[in-house]
């Protein structure tokens, strides 16, 4: 019997947010974001272990109420998220985990995410042959591409060079699902090539595997830039209101 396990990433310095600590760990409705990543995985109350890979110099994860559960393991991240994904899984594999185990990937700045979403990747997973799943929505604003950027003495313009055809584009999220060996050689195979990846379905997908989409709700938006946090905090609030 297959059994689930997750690693969540937490490396992540901030730069594009700019913020003096690490996003994940930012206060947002009583709580650090990780903090909220982390209450989310142990509702569902699935997985064998919660790996959350961390920078070696991090003084903050284990303030957490939710780095003191059982369930809960930090080890040392790498220097790039694949790096860090890679020393989760490779965590898992040494706790005896099968080959055919299923990995949740998830982002640490991702503290939306919802039991719904998580049961909704669940049900996928158990489709035979299901050759892993990314939780994505459909790309809904006009896409431009830029390539050029024109600077006019102290301003810069940034123009368009065309407008992209949205039909068939997805904007990918997280959690992502696969099975562990195949995760793993996946990124092996990537990092042999010099291929950089920004998500785990990239390296599946560079190896010749194509991952299955599974709809998720637009709300389950990344902490990126300082507006998001607004944004992210009203539906928190919005969220402890239903539930008391």
């Amino acid at each position: 019997m297959t059994k689930l396990w997750a690693v969540i990433p937490a490396g992540g310095a901030g730069l594009r947010y700019g913020s003096k600590i690490p996003k994940q760990y930012i206060t947002v409705a009583g709580l650090a974001v990780l903090e909220h990543v982390l209450d989310a995985f142990l509702t569902l109350d699935v997985f064998e272990s919660i790996v959350v890979p961390v920078p070696s110099q991090d003084n903050n994860f284990h303030g957490l109420a939710g780095a003191k559960h059982e369930s809960v393991v930090s080890i040392a991240g790498g220097l790039e998220r694949a790096d860090s994904v890679y020393a989760g899984l490779d965590w898992i594999q040494a706790q005896g985990a099968g080959k055919h185990d299923w990995v949740f990937v998830h982002d640490a700045a991702r503290p939306l995410i919802t039991q719904d979403e998580l049961r909704a990747l669940l049900g996928v997973i158990d489709i035979p042959d299901c050759p892993g799943v990314v939780l994505g929505v459909p790309a809904s604003d006009t896409l431009k591409r830029v390539d050029q950027i024109r600077g006019h003495g102290e301003r810069t313009d940034i123009c368009i060079a065309e407008t992209v055809d949205r039909t068939g584009l997805w904007h990918a999220m997280t959690p992502q699902v696969f099975q562990l060996s195949e995760l793993i050689d996946a990124l092996n195979q990537v990092k042999a090539s010099g291929l950089f990846v920004t998500d785990e379905a990239q390296a599946l997908e560079a190896t010749g595997t194509i991952p299955w989409l599974v709809r998720g709700l637009r709300s389950n938006i990344k902490l990126t830039y300082p507006e998001d946090l607004e944004l992210i905090e009203a539906i928190l609030a919005g969220r402890q209101e239903v539930s008391i």
